[in-house]
């Protein structure tokens, strides 16, 4: 009686704990799957974006928040053609790539005060996009990351000349990017970036973009390049491989092969470079390995004639024994 009495009590035990377990089981599967739901919804109107990244969309503005890099990926893309403005708030350092491909409606970027970089076709094909201004943080055009901007005409640039990679502000306008005047960029590079942009580009000394009186040129926009391109071609071959010798009365249509790609030399690393070790020359090598073929052959022969003493010893004791 007693033991049937305790089988029951851990059955009905056992029974209890599968009860409390099992709905905290299903709460937890049904919670997580509502959450992958809100994560893959194309509709969303916030989320993630990066490991420290959040962004919110209201009334065709699209703010991104927080500090860090963007991840990889567009979780707003199915609001392309409503997204009038982006605003990035916080410390925002890059734009991943395409993150803004083929936004038509965009017609204003504020890229707060630390961004760095901008990844590969992050604003191509932004139509409606007129100007943009970067912060003084800014250090790279990621390559074709402003291409077929078709009413881009104005970059204003806060900081020193970040790096221009191929195709990143070409398009069917003339450009002109500012530079700041404490921070005029190395005329060499501006010289290298004209010309490689086919005289489509003018880069000019000011503190707005605003055309004053201040304003200087630091070079011609219609200067023909006299020297040939530094990079590859990156255009299919039925485009001009040369810039033009004769000035042209309007802005060439086709894209030249090569966009620049120089960037000024960094600043000296205050790091010390690492020693270096020099090799060890063959006739010392020599000499090592001579002198411990020597010490080998010394261990060698001490040992033997050890066994030869110990050999003669054990002789001697012997006929000693025999003697006796």
């Amino acid at each position: 009686m007693k033991h049937t009495v305790r089988s029951l009590s851990v059955a009905l035990l056992a029974i209890v704990l599968l009860l409390t377990l099992l709905p905290g089981g299903v709460w937890a599967t049904e919670t997580t799957e509502a959450t992958q739901a809100a994560e893959s919804d194309p509709f969303a109107t916030s989320g993630t974006c990066g490991d420290n990244l959040t962004w919110s969309l209201e009334n065709g503005t699209l703010t991104i928040s927080g500090s860090g890099e963007m991840s990889d990926g567009a979780p707003w893309s199915e609001h392309k053609f409503s997204v009038r403005s982006i605003v990035f708030t916080g410390g925002v350092t890059s734009v991943a790539e395409s993150a803004f491909e083929g936004f038509s409606q965009l017609t204003s970027i504020d890229f707060g005060s630390s961004m760095k970089e901008i990844g590969y076709r992050a604003f191509a094909d932004c139509d409606d996009l007129t100007s943009i201004h970067l912060p003084a943080t800014f250090r790279l055009f990621g390559p074709e990351s402003f291409h077929d901007c078709d009413n881009l005409t104005v970059v204003d640039c806060d900081g020193g000349m970040p790096s221009f990679r191929e195709g990143c502000l070409w398009n069917n306008n003339h450009i002109v990017v500012y530079c700041p005047t404490n921070n005029p960029w190395p005329q060499q590079y501006v010289q290298e970036l004209v010309e490689n942009f086919g005289g489509r580009l003018q880069v000019v000394v000011s503190d707005s973009p605003s055309g004053s009186e201040e304003t200087t040129p630091t070079t011609e926009a219609t200067q023909p390049a006299t020297t040939a391109p530094t990079t590859q071609p990156t255009e299919p071959p039925t485009q001009p491989t040369t810039a033009p010798t004769t000035q042209p009365t309007t802005a060439p249509t086709t894209q030249p092969t090569t966009v620049p790609t120089t960037q000024p030399p960094a600043e000296p690393s205050q790091t010390a470079p690492a020693p270096t070790v020099a090799p060890t020359e063959p006739a010392e090598v020599q000499r090592i390995s001579n002198s411990m073929i020597w010490v080998l052959l010394g261990v060698g022969a001490v040992s033997l004639l050890a066994a030869v003493v110990l050999i003669l010893r054990a002789i001697w004791h012997k006929d000693g024994q025999y003697d006796d």
